[in-house]
């Protein structure tokens, strides 16, 4: 039996890496081609046997049946404009995963702005410590797997869905795509400015994907946010489960410690106490989700805490690098303020006494817009001192006008990861902050640590 032919442009991404590790578990021949290729993406692939070609050089591209096309290509790309001329069979990447993977599972999809791939790692933990196969695709690298997907043997599939746009000649958002039995909203925020005029236009994205659930789907969401209300308004036809924090409704949870690293759950008539790893009420909101998705599917409480106790994380979320008896060093994936805010509070809850330092590269498109510049001071309140990095030095300038006794300018990685060494006490806790790699940033202080 010939086996289909699938080509995927810029592959070494993390949903399209996800893609090619599905694919081949499904069967298919796979190969790609990206301008960036990185471990651990590129040796997930390798070890695959999946073929990866450097760049888009169009004599390069391999005949295939469909080709798979990320949403970072765009027109003028040379190996998609010879495609085009070929009038060959292409296919946006969400809507392959939906024709060749989701069909036939019962899919739980994990939206919103913040804590989609923690939650959806969560999800996929608990099934797996539980010894049910399920499928799923993380985009990130979680701690407990050793890859970001799998196919699975089950007919459960956790994905984490996200609100931007699918390929260049389709700009709905991916999740509209999934068709989701099980649909979690964290919470809404303004994102993506690159994409979205305003919180109307994600909040339309939004109510596309819900109006098209099914009347027996259910949606996961906290009381507490407003955006989600609004959007709930504008009309939804499937069964709804909130939670809150407290008493006061039938899913709640509760904080034992300031720095939730303890929290009693409460969900419907059952109640339970969770210990692990994790800090900050992010993550127990993460771990709500998680719970009620869970239920769904035959768990009980008792089994996602035992589950959520030995769970490890995700790479860059509060990722701790180096730890000895003067100074923790951290990764944070931080992409907003809020999710800036809740890490910093949730670190300070935990090392009350230590002095911490926070550098913050502004690399998304709507951290880089100045939309979020009065937030960002507001959401660093609990770091000692911060240190910004962004394209736009007038945006920097503008934080040190308004916070300079904590606000540090970035001019050179290398002369700033020497600054922060010598701004380090006797209980110092250091956290690099980026959805990219700062310039190696943290390699570099630990260098300095390690070298002098």
């Amino acid at each position: 039996m010939v086996k289909e032919k699938i080509h995927i442009l810029g592959i070494c991404g993390t949903f399209m890496g996800g893609l090619a590790i599905l694919g081949k578990e499904a069967g298919l021949e796979i190969s790609g081609c990206d301008s960036n290729i990185y471990p651990p993406m590129s040796e997930h692939l390798s070890d695959m046997g999946i073929d990866i070609i450097s760049g888009y050089d169009p004599s390069n591209i391999p005949e295939a049946d469909f080709y798979v096309v990320g949403n970072a290509i765009s027109r003028g790309n040379a190996a998609l404009e010879e495609l085009l001329n070929r009038k060959a069979n292409l296919i946006s990447g969400p809507q392959w995963l939906y024709n060749f993977i989701l069909k036939d599972k019962k899919v739980i999809a994990v939206s919103g702005t913040h804590g989609k791939t923690t939650t959806t790692a969560m999800i996929a933990w608990i099934f797996e410590y539980l010894e049910i196969g399920v499928g799923y695709l993380i985009a990130g690298k979680p701690k407990d797997f050793k890859k970001s997907a799998r196919k699975g043997t089950e007919d459960v599939f956790v994905i984490e869905a996200d609100e931007y746009d699918t390929a260049f000649f389709d700009k709905r958002s991916k999740f509209i795509h999934y068709k989701p039995d099980t649909l979690i909203v964290n919470n809404i925020e303004f994102d993506h400015a690159d994409i979205f005029k305003d919180i109307t236009a994600i909040h339309r994205e939004f109510h596309n994907l819900i109006r098209s659930m099914p009347e027996k789907a259910q949606i996961i969401f906290p009381t507490d946010d407003l955006n989600i209300a609004k959007v709930l308004d504008m009309g939804c036809w499937s069964k709804q489960e909130s939670y809150a924090v407290g008493d006061s409704a039938q899913n709640t949870y509760t904080s034992v410690l300031p720095d939730y690293s303890i929290i009693n759950f409460k969900i419907g008539n059952e109640e339970g106490e969770l210990k692990w790893k994790m800090l900050g009420e992010h993550n127990a909101r993460n771990a709500m989700s998680a719970i009620l998705a869970t239920s769904k599917y035959g768990v009980s409480l008792d089994q996602s805490l035992e589950a959520l106790s030995n769970f490890k994380g995700v790479s860059k979320r509060q990722d701790i690098l180096l730890e000895n008896e003067k100074i923790i060093l951290m990764e944070d994936f931080a992409h907003h303020p809020t999710a800036i805010q809740m890490t910093l509070s949730g670190l300070r809850q935990k090392y009350i006494d230590h002095k911490i330092i926070a550098a913050i590269e502004l690399r998304s498109s709507t951290m880089k817009s100045g939309y979020h510049d009065d937030a960002l001071i507001e959401a660093t309140k609990e770091a000692d001192e911060v240190f910004w990095k962004s394209e736009d030095k007038t945006q920097i300038d503008k934080f040190i006008e308004l916070d300079s006794s904590r606000s540090r300018l970035i001019q050179s990685v290398t002369e700033t990861s020497k600054e922060i060494i010598l701004g380090v006490e006797k209980d110092t806790l250091i956290i690099v902050m980026s959805n990219a790699d700062f310039d190696g940033l943290s390699k570099k202080i630990i260098d300095k640590l390690k070298n002098g």
